[in-house]
């Protein structure tokens, strides 16, 4: 019987409800996936998708009105 598939065999996760309670409190202590951050995180996903648009349509604009030329990118490469 191995313990993982890189030292001999496939995992057998925990056998015992203390071991099931220690990998469930284990894996959510960095805090890092809860529900908050997920949630948090779609929300910026989201703010950045709204400012990457507006952006976007004053670039447009900008271009349009002659204050930027269309390949303006190509001038500010470093």
């Amino acid at each position: 019987m191995g313990r993982c598939k890189l030292h001999g065999g496939a995992s057998t996760g925990p056998r015992t409800k203390d071991g099931l309670a220690r990998l469930t409190e284990a894996r959510t202590k960095h805090g890092k996936f809860t529900k908050e951050k997920r949630a948090e995180a779609r929300r910026f996903a989201e703010e950045g998708r709204q400012m990457r648009g507006e952006l976007k349509e004053l670039e447009a604009w900008f271009v349009d009105h002659g204050h930027l030329s269309k390949d303006w990118r190509k001038d500010w490469e470093l």
